[in-house]
């Protein structure tokens, strides 16, 4: 399965499929940050890439985004998304 890697064209293109406005709000946190090495949410760094492995994304195209720990904990806890760490060899 191919894992989308957060902050690429493919990877905007896909998430704004399910969530134009988290895709227009990534877009300017990655354009400010002037680094796409940032949280997907806030901006901060050090961020991980995770898998969102819940049923109502397209199975077939893996939502990924790149967190930091608040963030990720965040959405974990009041979102109710359950997290998969992504390997650096995932792709």
């Amino acid at each position: 399965m191919k894992h989308l890697s957060p902050h690429s064209k493919e990877w905007f293109a896909a998430l704004a499929k399910f969530d134009p406005q988290q895709a227009a709000a990534t877009r300017k946190i990655v354009k400010s940050a002037g680094s796409d090495q940032v949280c997907s949410l806030c901006g901060d760094r050090p961020a991980s890439d995770y898998e969102v492995a819940d049923k109502w994304f397209d199975p077939a195209t893996p939502v990924t985004f790149r967190l930091c720990e608040d963030c990720m904990s965040i959405r974990a806890t009041n979102e109710g998304e359950r997290m998969t760490p992504l390997s650096s060899t995932a792709g």
